[in-house]
C-alpha cells in the first residue's frame, strides 16, 4: 500500500503554487487516464502467438471421440481474431485490441462470424473459446469494464485453477473461517482473476495498490466499488499475498494527516504567512484533540487568511488595514453550504475570538523566541469584538430549550412505535422463515411469497445459501425485501433509543460501549451489589460510571443475548475506527455492532442517525410546522439532563452522570415547562414545611395577629416609613432622622429642610453657651438629615436613583454648594 510521502511541518515551501485539494476519509486514485498495459508477448508475431497458445497448461490435451478437439476449435477462433486485429495499423497487440475498440466489449469480436453458415452457439463458442486462450496466455489485458461485461465464469475458472498449488484452498478456508458465505468467496475469486487478466502478472506479484486501483475504477463506473472487491482484498489477505491485518476500508483510511497538508488544502498565497501558520499550528497541536485541531486550521488558514487574499491578493502580513479587516468581518457574518444556499454563520464571535487567540498568542510567544517577533502585531480582533456572543449563547440555549419542549412530550410515542415496528418485523421473519421457498403466506391480512434468490437457483451454486430471508408482496410491483435485515435495524433502533434516553451519553460514547463497560459495586453499608456502567473517556476524556436502572439493565441483557446467539456464544472482538481523530482502536467486545456481511462493523454516528429516523418516519410525528419531527442522538441527552433535575436530581449530580466539567454547561440543557416550575417551587415548600418544626406553623392568636397589624401601623413616622424587621425593637429610641432604615417619603422634603434649619439654630445657640457636648450630638442628627436629604435629592420621580455616592472626595477651588433650599453654612466659631 502506496501512501503519499508526508513532509515536515515546519518545512518552507513556495506557496501558491496550486490548489491541493482536502484530502477525503478514504484515499482516491488519479484515474483522468488509465494505465498503460502492454503483455509480455506482445511484439509476437502471429504465428508465434498461435504456436504458443498451446504450450498453456489448461491446453486440452486429448482428442474426442465425436466432435470437433477443443484446441483445434480454440486455435480456430483464436486465428480470427488476430487476424482481425491485424487490419489495424499499430505496432503491438494490445494497440491494436485498443484501436479496435475491442476493450469496449465482447460484440465487435462476436461479430466476426455472421457470415459463417454455422449455427450461432457454435460460431459463438469458437469465438469465445479463442479469446479466452488470448486472455489467459496475456497477448493482450483487457479493461475492468471489459471484464465486467465478458462475464465468462469458465475464464476465470481458468485462471484460478493457474494459481500455485494449494493457495486456492487456502483462500477458501480463510474464507470460510471469518465468516464468508460460499457466494461471498466466489465473488472474490472471480475479482482476484479479473486482477491477474488486467494487470498480466501473477498471485504472487499482486499488491494492495492493484486492489485500491480496481475499487477506484468501479467508483468511477457505477458509483461504488465492484462485487467481491472487499472479499478479494480478505481473500490476498489470507493467502500472504497482501501483508495486512487491517481490511479494505481501514487500509484506505487516511488517519491523522500532517499539519503542512492540512494548511495546503486552502492554497495560501503567501509563503511567509503559509510557513507562520504551520509553525503555530504546530505548537497547538499536541494540547488539543484532532478534531479540534481540524477545526482551529479551518478556521484559521481557510476562513480567515485565505478569504483575506482572495479579496486582497499580494497581502503577505499580519498588520491588516482597517478596511481589510471590516470586510472581512463583514463577509464573516454568512457562509454558503453545500447546497449553494447563503446562511448565517451562527459561530462567527468564535471564529474572530480564535483570530484573536492567535495574534496574542504570537505576541505572547515573542517574550521567548526570536522568531515570533517580526509577526508580533496587534490583535485586528479586540475585546469588543466578543461582546454579542452571550447573546448568541442565549439563543442557542434558547433553542435547545424549544427543541425538548417539542420532543419530550412525543417520547413516549416514539418509544412505541420502535417496540412496535421491531415486534412487528419479528413476527413477519418467523412466519416467513416457516414457510418453503416459492410459496406464499398470509401475514396481517397480506399474503407474501417467500422468495429465493436467482443467484441461488443455480444448480451449481445451491451451497451459496444466505441465512437472510427475502419475501415479496403477492401482486405488487415492488422490489423483495430482506426481512432478516428488516428486522435486524428495526432491532437495532429500539436499542439505540432505549439506551440512549436511560443513559443520555453522546453518540459518540454510545458507539464506544462494550461488554467489558458492565462493572459491578458493592454497597460497604448494606454490601449490596448494584450494576454499574462505565463510560469511557471521549469528548470531555473524564470517565464516568452511570448507575444500571432495571430498564437499562434489561435492554443490555438483550443486545449481550442477541450477539452472542449470533456468534456461537461469545461477543465479537472488533476494532473501532473513532472519525473524529482519525484513529482505529483496540480489538473489544462491542455492544453496538452489525454483521452487514462477513465483517462485524461498529455502528457509526451515521448509522445511528438513519436508525432514528426510520422509526421516526413510522411515527408520523411532525412539528409545528407541519414538517417531519426530527430527533438527534443530542435531543436524547438533553431530555434526559431535563427529566433527572425535574424529577428531583440535584443539578450538581447531572453534571457527574453527564460529563460536564461545570454546572453552566448542565444548566443550558434543562428545559424548565411551566408546571414543571409550578409543580417544582409547590413540592419545595411541601419540604421545607416538613423539615421545620409544627409549632411555627400554628394558627396565630388574637394577641399575635393584633401586635403584627401594630408593627406595620406604628412604622409610620412624620418623615416616612420605618424599615426594621417585624418584631425587633428600635435601635435608635426613636431618632427617625439618625436611623438608616428610614424610607424618606419624597412629599416630606419641605420638612427635612425646616430639621436641617432648626439643627443649625440649636448648633449656633450651644456654641454660645458653651454647651459643647450638646454641639457633638447635634452634629450628628445634622449630618444623617444632611445625608437623607443629598439621597432625596438625587432621587428621581419615579423612585430610581441618578447617582451613587461612593464616597470619594471632589477637589475644587471653590466651597462646596449647599443642599438644594438650605442658606449658606456658617464656619464654626
Amino acid at each position: 500500500m502506496t501512501r503519499q510521502g508526508s513532509r515536515r511541518a515546519n518545512s518552507v515551501r513556495r506557496a501558491g503554487t496550486g490548489p491541493t485539494p482536502a484530502k477525503p476519509l478514504f484515499i482516491e486514485h488519479d484515474l483522468k487516464a488509465d494505465r498503460e498495459r502492454i503483455g509480455p508477448h506482445d511484439l509476437l508475431t502471429r504465428d508465434e502467438v498461435l504456436a504458443l497458445l498451446p504450450t498453456s497448461p489448461l491446453w486440452p490435451q486429448r482428442t474426442y471421440s465425436r466432435g470437433m478437439w477443443p484446441g483445434t476449435i480454440r486455435l480456430a477462433g483464436a486465428t480470427k481474431i488476430l487476424d482481425w486485429l491485424l487490419t489495424f495499423p499499430e505496432d503491438g497487440w494490445q494497440g491494436r485490441w485498443l484501436a479496435a475498440g475491442a476493450d469496449q466489449g465482447k460484440e465487435l469480436i462476436l461479430a466476426l462470424n455472421e457470415d459463417d453458415p454455422r449455427c450461432k452457439e457454435s460460431r459463438r463458442n469458437e469465438l469465445m473459446m479463442g479469446l479466452n486462450s488470448l486472455l489467459i496466455s496475456r497477448v493482450v489485458l483487457p479493461r475492468y469494464v471489459f471484464l465486467r461485461g465478458y462475464k465468462a465464469m469458465r475464464l476465470f475458472k481458468d485462471v484460478q485453477q493457474m494459481f500455485p498449488a494449494g493457495q486456492l484452498d487456502r483462500m477458501r478456508d480463510f474464507g470460510a473461517e471469518i465468516g464468508m458465505t460460499p457466494r461471498h468467496i466466489d465473488e472474490g475469486l472471480r475479482v482476484i482473476s479479473s486482477i491477474i487478466l488486467h494487470t498480466g502478472r501473477d498471485l504472487a506479484q499482486l499488491t494492495a495498490e492493484d486492489v485500491f486501483y480496481l475499487r477506484a475504477v468501479g467508483r468511477r463506473e457505477t458509483g461504488e466499488a465492484y462485487v467481491g472487491t472487499h472479499s478479494a482484498w480478505d481473500l490476498l489477505r489470507g493467502a500472504g499475498v497482501i501483508d495486512s491485518k487491517d481490511t479494505l476500508k481501514d487500509a484506505l483510511r487516511h488517519g491523522q494527516r500532517p499539519t503542512a497538508e492540512l494548511v495546503d488544502a486552502y492554497n495560501i498565497q503567501s509563503t511567509q504567512v503559509r510557513n507562520l501558520l504551520v509553525r503555530y499550528l504546530e505548537e497547538r497541536r499536541p494540547g488539543i484533540d484532532y478534531g479540534t485541531f481540524r477545526g482551529l486550521v479551518r478556521e484559521l488558514a481557510g476562513v480567515f487568511w485565505a478569504d483575506i487574499e482572495a479579496h486582497h491578493p499580494g497581502i503577505d502580513t499580519l498588520r491588516l488595514p482597517d478596511d481589510v479587516v471590516d470586510g472581512w468581518k463583514q463577509r464573516l457574518v454568512t457562509y454558503v453550504n453545500k447546497s449553494g444556499e447563503v446562511k448565517e454563520r451562527r459561530s462567527r464571535i468564535d471564529v474572530m475570538m480564535r483570530v484573536r487567540g492567535f495574534y496574542l498568542d504570537i505576541q505572547e510567544w515573542a517574550h521567548d523566541d526570536p522568531f515570533w517577533v517580526q509577526w508580533a502585531v496587534p490583535s485586528p480582533i479586540t475585546r469588543g469584538d466578543g461582546a454579542g456572543n452571550h447573546k448568541i449563547i442565549k439563543q442557542t440555549t434558547s433553542r435547545m430549550h424549544q427543541r425538548v419542549r417539542e420532543r419530550l412530550p412525543h417520547l413516549p410515542v416514539l418509544l412505541e412505535t420502535a417496540e412496535r415496528v421491531h415486534r412487528e418485523a419479528v413476527a413477519l421473519l418467523e412466519a416467513a422463515r416457516a414457510t418453503p421457498f416459492n410459496e406464499t403466506f398470509e401475514h396481517g391480512e397480506t399474503r407474501y411469497l417467500r422468495v429465493l434468490p436467482k443467484v441461488n437457483q443455480v444448480p451449481s451454486r445451491l451451497d451459496h445459501g444466505s441465512p437472510h430471508v427475502y419475501i415479496k408482496e403477492v401482486d405488487s410491483s415492488e422490489r423483495r425485501t430482506n426481512q432478516s435485515l428488516v428486522e435486524d435495524d428495526a432491532f437495532w433502533a429500539w436499542a439505540i433509543i432505549e439506551t440512549l434516553r436511560h443513559t443520555g451519553v453522546r453518540a459518540e460514547e454510545l458507539t464506544e460501549l462494550t461488554h467489558l463497560a458492565l462493572v459491578s459495586y458493592k454497597l460497604p453499608d448494606t454490601n449490596e451489589v448494584v450494576p454499574l456502567l462505565q463510560i469511557v473517556p471521549s469528548k470531555s476524556n473524564e470517565e464516568r460510571l452511570l448507575l444500571v436502572s432495571p430498564e437499562l439493565a434489561s435492554v443490555l441483557a438483550t443486545i449481550i443475548k442477541r450477539l452472542r446467539d449470533a456468534n456461537g456464544g461469545k461477543v465479537p472482538l472488533i476494532s473501532r475506527y473513532d472519525s473524529h481523530e482519525r484513529v482505529t482502536g483496540p480489538q473489544l467486545p462491542h455492544l453496538f455492532q452489525r454483521r452487514p456481511y462477513w465483517q462485524p462493523q461498529v455502528m457509526s454516528e451515521a448509522g445511528i442517525k438513519r436508525a432514528l429516523d426510520r422509526t421516526l418516519e413510522a411515527t408520523g410525528l411532525r412539528d409545528q410546522a407541519g414538517e417531519p419531527l426530527r430527533y438527534t442522538p443530542h435531543d436524547f441527552r438533553r431530555m434526559f439532563a431535563t427529566e433527572a433535575v425535574t424529577g428531583g436530581l440535584p443539578v450538581h449530580i447531572a453534571a457527574r452522570i453527564l460529563g460536564h466539567k461545570t454546572l453552566t454547561t448542565t444548566q443550558a440543557y434543562l428545559a424548565v415547562f411551566q408546571d414543571d416550575l409550578v409543580r417544582t417551587y409547590r413540592g419545595f415548600l411541601d419540604r421545607r414545611r416538613a423539615e421545620r418544626p409544627q409549632e411555627e406553623y400554628r394558627e396565630p392568636t388574637a394577641a399575635e395577629w393584633h401586635d403584627f397589624q401594630q408593627h406595620f401601623e406604628l412604622r409610620k413616622v412624620s418623615l416616612g416609613t420605618c424599615g426594621r424587621p417585624y418584631g425587633t425593637p428600635c435601635k435608635h429610641e426613636h431618632a427617625c432622622i439618625r436611623c438608616p432604615v428610614l424610607q424618606i417619603d419624597p412629599r416630606q422634603r419641605g420638612r427635612i429642610i425646616e430639621i436641617i434649619q432648626n439643627l443649625r439654630d440649636r448648633i449656633r445657640e450651644a456654641r454660645g453657651n458653651g454647651w459643647l457636648g450638646e454641639v457633638e450630638g447635634l452634629q450628628v442628627s445634622l449630618d444623617a438629615a444632611t445625608a437623607k436629604l443629598n439621597s432625596l435629592s438625587r432621587t428621581r420621580a419615579d423612585g430610581r436613583p441618578q447617582l451613587v455616592d461612593l464616597g470619594m472626595p471632589v477637589l475644587t477651588d471653590h466651597a462646596p454648594s449647599p443642599a438644594p433650599g438650605l442658606p449658606e453654612h456658617e464656619p464654626q466659631g
